[in-house]
């Protein structure tokens, strides 16, 4: 990971739990879509008058206090992801999310405050559909995890049956094949790729796993940890303060990794192709700026 050029694809796969890498629709996270995403787990909840005007005052003055930022090149590395050395990754990483503590932490307010609104009998329904998400995210995440190694299974069988060598054009599905390339974890949607390809694709995923696993409990661990503090009487901005030192050696080692994984399948590519995948990214930017003018 959050923005993607292949920092795009590189910053974007970034997935740094609350103190995420913003995917491409500009920085300030994302900007006030957290907010819509509080609001939208109230509903249900039999809010009185009085809360539902304690709340969007909560609201405003978050708003207020974080204005949607102007420019919208403030995340952009000034080098190539794809190039880029480890220390380069690292220090980009650490300076992002340092950048970004103090917005975080006026998120986290607001959620600590607008908790603090509801009633005893409102936050323990909030929290049992936390838990009921919770379930289902993990459901979902171990089906499309089976899902993804029955289809590399399918593949390899094709190898055995087809010989290697040969263009993957979906097999006569269209865009299709290309949505199933970024389902399995490749990120090169509209890229030609030969079997060979794929196949070392594949492998580079294989041999992630064990990191990527290991990264994916930390960054879960750290956002039940967020979440939790959330809820509890002793937050404090010394207390996330804290908290996020903590986890942040993991947070910026997880980043690098992701991004070290990124760079791996980059470079499977032809030169051909990845100038053909830079245009695509640059593309997609000078559209994503025509909705930010």
């Amino acid at each position: 990971m959050k923005k993607l050029l292949i920092a795009s694809a590189t910053v974007a796969a970034i997935s740094l739990g609350g103190l995420a890498l913003a995917q491409p629709a500009g920085p300030g996270m994302r900007h006030h879509e957290p907010v819509k995403e509080i609001v939208k787990h109230l509903r249900g909840l039999s809010l009185s008058d009085s809360q539902r005007e304690e709340i969007k005052t909560l609201i405003s003055a978050f708003k207020d206090a974080n204005p949607r930022p102007e420019n919208h090149d403030s995340e952009k590395p000034s080098f190539d992801f794809e190039t880029a050395s480890e220390a380069q990754i690292s220090t980009f990483i650490q300076t992002q999310l340092e950048e970004r503590e103090s917005k975080h932490f006026a998120l986290a307010q607001l959620r600590h405050n607008i908790f603090n609104v509801l009633s005893e009998e409102q936050r323990a329904k909030v929290l049992a559909r936390e838990e009921s998400r919770d379930q289902k995210r993990a459901a979902k995440g171990d089906k499309r995890r089976n899902a993804s190694d029955e289809q590399k299974s399918q593949f390899a069988k094709r190898m055995d049956d087809e010989g290697k060598g040969k263009k993957f054009r979906g097999h006569g599905k269209g865009e299709r094949g290309d949505r199933d390339h970024q389902r399995n974890g490749t990120p090169f949607k509209g890229i030609d790729l030969t079997d060979d390809q794929l196949a070392n694709l594949a492998e580079l995923r294989e041999s992630f796993k064990g990191t990527s696993k290991a990264n994916r409990e930390t960054l879960r661990s750290f956002k039940d940890a967020q979440r939790d503090l959330i809820r509890s009487s002793s937050f404090s901005q010394d207390s996330w303060n804290a908290l996020v030192a903590q986890y942040k050696d993991d947070l910026v080692s997880a980043g690098v990794e992701k991004a070290k994984q990124r760079q791996a399948m980059f470079a499977v590519l032809t030169p051909e192709q990845q100038a053909e995948l830079k245009a695509q990214r640059e593309e997609g930017r000078k559209l994503r700026d025509l909705l930010r003018s």
